[in-house]
């Protein structure tokens, strides 16, 4: 796409480039998308086998087309890059079997340098073997993993773990980085190369990329406790960092963000079970679930007992009625028995 001599004329303003830094540009395009052209075969070599796919012209859910429709909108603003965006979501549709919004930012980046069928061959790589689960309306498996990402923080930063827990739940700010893969996050020179290296090594980078990030910001994280400012962090707000971003004056633009992924290379998870973390994590969430049911089991039984006013006011005159009736009743019965008398 980006190869295109309109290309740059038409999308210089699109959203999905917010985050290029001018480290893309025409005179450059042709040498990252070669570049990117690679993802594929690093991922091949990490997953030992080829994928198939099949590009679709059609999507038979229609709201799921109208949704993918909207996300393209928002991506680009020419109306036949539109269209292959559109064209590779409704392809992988199928695949997930769902959608969630981390798809279109994943692709609309790939389609930058890629084809549409070498992207769904990509983003269907990563659902079956990176993130499996995680491209769900309701992913469970990402919100397990966003604990799993608290554990291992504990485990390396207990002081920055006890920081953020008692302020937000992780599945709040995680997913930036796991389901979309750090798309509007990191500048594009960092994002290439995060990419590279989670194609790698697989979902365990996901874990250390995060804990260099909180490394990155660890003063910055603990000298705050304003939840939203928290947020901004974690996220990497543009606001807060910008393309340009320099933590001292020493430091060249852009070198803040690839550190980060230089310093998630040096993250050692040999002591990490991943597994029995993820075992934990489920085992809690389940705990939680049935936590939950049960508190709206004992709801609905309450709501079941509860007389309301008009009720009581009810009861109280059918009782009172039932009163003056018996009453009634006797004083009929007693001016019988006179009359019965009075004819003796």
């Amino acid at each position: 796409m980006i190869v295109s001599k309109k290309f740059w004329e038409e999308e210089k303003e699109a959203p999905i480039l917010n985050r290029n830094g001018n480290y893309i540009n025409k005179e450059n395009s042709e040498h990252i998308c070669k570049r990117v052209e690679h993802f594929y075969e690093i991922m091949t070599s990490y997953i030992k086998e080829d994928i198939d796919v099949e590009v679709k012209e059609d999507c038979d859910d229609k709201e799921i087309l109208r949704i993918i429709k909207l996300d393209a909108v928002r991506t680009f603003n020419s109306e036949e890059n539109r269209k292959l965006l559109i064209k590779v979501l409704q392809s992988i549709y199928p695949i997930t079997k769902d959608y969630h919004q981390g798809i279109s930012f994943i692709s609309s980046f790939l389609l930058l340098f890629l084809e549409p069928k070498e992207v769904v061959k990509i983003i269907a790589g990563l659902h079956k073997y990176y993130l499996s689960g995680y491209f769900k309306a309701m992913p469970k498996a990402y919100v397990r993993d966003s604990r799993v990402f608290l554990s291992i923080l504990k485990h390396f930063h207990p002081n920055l773990y006890d920081h953020i827990k008692n302020l937000i739940a992780p599945e709040a700010f995680v997913s930036k980085w796991f389901i979309g893969l750090n798309v509007h996050v990191l500048t594009f020179e960092s994002l290439i190369l995060f990419f590279e290296h989670l194609l790698k090594e697989g979902e365990v980078f996901l874990f250390k990329y995060s804990i260099a990030l909180c490394r990155a910001l660890e003063h910055e994280l603990m000298s705050t406790e304003d939840v939203s400012r928290i947020l901004a962090l974690l996220r990497l707000d543009q606001k807060l960092f910008p393309n340009d971003y320099k933590e001292s004056d020493n430091q060249e633009i852009g070198e803040f963000f690839i550190n980060i992924i230089y310093n998630a290379l040096t993250v050692d998870m040999t002591n990490i079970n991943l597994d029995k973390l993820r075992e934990e994590a489920s085992e809690q969430m389940r705990i939680e679930e049935e936590r939950r049911k049960q508190i709206e089991r004992e709801r609905v039984l309450t709501d079941d007992e509860i007389i309301f006013s008009d009720e009581e006011n009810d009861s109280e005159n059918d009782s009172e009625n039932d009163s003056e009736n018996d009453s009634d009743n006797d004083s009929d019965n007693e001016i019988m028995k006179n009359n019965e008398n009075d004819k003796k």
